[in-house]
């Protein structure tokens, strides 16, 4: 073989990789969130002192543990729309928070929400909790991960706040790669924009 085969199947190679590479799905984890590029908007610091937008926060009010009659958990597919609405894909009775559009700060309607997880939290001190933050549709798949990153963080420091171990929680984004509604309305669309606090 010629040294220009040799040089030309190399970078045949190379270049196959990289295209394969490139098309796989992933979440963003808080490790990875510093290298993506960040939504533009306020990042809330601590969650006593974090900026407030009043819009959007109709959803995820009480309180229901995610199991059917029989004691089965609940997936995506076999929750009712109203379930859905309400609690996301949240662990019972831990209940999803909801954001407005393109922010990542904490509606104050969400204060009940977060009080009881934080309360619940405490009393149950759980090993580990899982907080995935989600997008509606709308922005790039990049954009949508980094500002899904953005919520679930804003989630944790408010818990962190209310005195809920740092060490013991996790965020990731899924940005809008899993939504639970496939609507393309707004209830729709608001229903995307939540975290989910999942206990492993």
């Amino acid at each position: 073989m010629t040294k220009t085969n040799i040089i030309n199947t190399l970078l045949c190679c190379v270049l196959a990789t990289s295209l394969l590479s490139g098309c796989g799905k992933k979440s963003v984890s808080s490790d990875e969130i510093s290298q993506s590029r960040k939504p533009e908007g306020r990042l809330i610091g601590d969650g006593a002192s974090q900026s407030i937008e009043e819009t959007d926060g109709n959803f995820g009010m009480g309180e229901l543990e995610s199991l059917d009659r029989t004691g089965t958990p609940l997936s995506a597919d076999n929750m009712s729309e109203e379930h859905k609405r309400k609690y996301g894909r949240s662990t019972g009775p831990l209940m999803p928070i909801y954001f407005a559009f393109d922010s990542s700060s904490i509606n104050s309607t969400q204060f009940d929400n977060l009080g009881s997880n934080g309360r619940y939290l405490l009393e149950k001190k759980s090993p580990r909790l899982v907080i995935e933050g989600n997008c509606d549709q709308r922005g790039t798949a990049d954009y949508n991960l980094a500002l899904g990153e953005l919520r679930a963080i804003s989630v944790k420091k408010y818990l962190a706040n209310l005195g809920v171990d740092p060490a013991q929680m996790t965020t990731t984004s899924y940005g809008s790669q899993r939504p639970l509604f496939l609507g393309s309305d707004e209830e729709s669309m608001a229903g995307n924009r939540r975290v989910d606090l999942i206990l492993p």
